[in-house]
């Protein structure tokens, strides 16, 4: 049985050998190319060549990303499996390929806890057509009901207020801004963070979770 032909894209360059190097030595995989940024991947059309394309979310700045390039290869060769990790959470990506090309694709978070027997799990599974993008759809979905349900707590004033709040502004500015007292801002944002973080750990910061999370659930998909 031959190895799975890999297609690697990842543009932290010392990630990359570590990770194709780790790749190589598996007697399950064979990388036939790796890049650092789409255009070359697209230009070179190693995916004719491959079964799966592993591919980091976050690539150039002003390029394609990685879902943007798997779509792409896909097009260019329609039984590539494809394979996002990222940094950022996968929870909400699949919505971002097309209904009609999600077949063989799956997403997983970046994680130090990764071992070989993992990528070969997941590369080899999404390279016979197995991705994972139902699961995370379905997770995602979860997640979105969650954080619907959360946000729909918190009262029209609260959300204004957060939403000034993510800009930078204090509770005096706020005040101002909306010509409402000083006093009743800080209360609503008091009551804004309850509802945000209900249960903060000890010595946290309530003020960045609470925006972190709104931010979160206000976000698009």
């Amino acid at each position: 049985m031959r190895a799975i032909r890999v297609l690697y894209v990842e543009n932290d360059p010392a990630l990359r050998s570590l990770l194709g190097s780790m790749m190589n030595s598996s007697p399950s995989l064979e990388v036939v190319g790796d890049f650092g940024i789409a255009s070359d991947a697209i230009q070179n059309q190693v995916d004719l060549k491959a079964d799966v394309a592993l591919i980091d979310f976050s690539l150039e700045q002003n390029g394609l990303n990685g879902i943007e390039l798997g779509v792409a290869l896909r097009a260019m060769n329609e039984n590539l499996g494809i394979v996002i990790y990222s940094q950022f959470s996968v929870s909400k990506m699949v919505k971002r390929v097309p209904e009609n090309m999600r077949h063989g694709w799956s997403f997983f978070d970046k994680s130090a806890a990764m071992k070989i027997e993992d990528y070969e799990q997941v590369l080899t599974s999404t390279a016979e057509g197995k991705g994972n993008w139902q699961q995370i759809l379905e997770s995602s979905s979860v997640s979105d009901l969650k954080d619907s349900n959360l946000y729909l707590a918190l009262s029209p004033r609260q959300r204004l207020i957060m939403s000034l709040k993510t800009r930078g502004l204090n509770a005096k500015e706020i005040s101002n801004e909306l010509g409402i007292s000083y006093t009743y801002v800080r209360q609503e944002i008091s009551r804004a963070y309850a509802v945000l973080v209900p249960s903060p750990e000890q010595k946290s910061d309530i003020k960045a979770l609470a925006l972190m999370k709104y931010l979160e659930i206000t976000k698009s998909a």
